[in-house]
């Protein structure tokens, strides 16, 4: 799975996430996601969705996996849940011990994410889209909240800075408030070296930014978000 000419956890794994890793991350309220329609682009295998909608909201997820098999994306999560995992047990002084207990704990949450996932997937396929970034089939803000994970910044080896702004850009233009991205560090804990320069050619375009603290940190140094939208 890892190419060696990539720092780091190396090529792009498809992510299983929790709803409450979800709320820590971007610093949400059960009560902020049920205000809206929230997007989770790229959602990978997460179980955000599947929360959003058990807390009484609305939300659609993205990912160019979705053109696939169902069960297939789940086998490949699952594969890529362990491998993850893996990484963590080898890497440990990469990561911060606090909202995960433990290495068991990580893998045992993540798993459990991928069913949440896959039950929410076959109870309700049209919330889940396949597409990518930059070109999403959505109108202009046709989410109140938009949140993107584990993308743009983690992967520098994989996307140049002209796919960073133009995925960030797509990211504004669907969404009517907010949108959120983390973390601002890659998987060897290195924060990204263009970030103000993104920044600047976003104000250029009309968008505001900042950069918040979250009350999250798993990857070390990862306790931040980029926060987007119009100025």
């Amino acid at each position: 799975m890892t190419d060696a000419a990539y720092r780091g956890l190396g090529d792009i794994i498809v992510t299983a996430r929790p709803f409450d890793e979800y709320l820590a991350m971007f610093d949400l309220s059960p009560e902020q996601v049920r205000a809206g329609p929230v997007l989770d682009c790229p959602a990978g295998a997460s179980g955000f969705a599947a929360g959003v909608r058990a807390a009484g909201g609305d939300a659609t997820a993205v990912d160019p996996e979705y053109a696939g098999p169902p069960e297939r994306l789940v086998e490949r999560a699952l594969r890529d849940t362990e491998y993850g995992n893996r990484y963590v047990r080898e890497n440990p002084g990469t990561y911060a011990w606090g909202f995960f207990r433990d290495a068991d704990d990580h893998h045992a949450r993540r798993a459990a994410a991928v069913r949440a996932f896959a039950a929410d997937r076959a109870a309700h396929p049209g919330a889940y889209v396949a597409a990518a970034l930059p070109a999403l089939p959505f109108a202009d803000g046709a989410f109140r909240l938009v949140v993107s994970s584990h993308l743009l910044f983690v992967y520098p080896d994989h996307f140049d800075y002209a796919r960073h702004l133009a995925f960030a850009t797509e990211l504004v233009r669907v969404a009517s408030g907010e949108a959120r991205v983390f973390p601002l560090v890659d998987t060897t804990t290195q924060a990204w070296p263009l970030l103000d320069d993104l920044r600047a050619d976003l104000a250029a375009r009309g968008v505001a930014s900042e950069v918040r603290p979250v009350p999250y940190e798993f990857i070390r140094g990862g306790d931040h978000m980029l926060v987007l939208g119009p100025s």
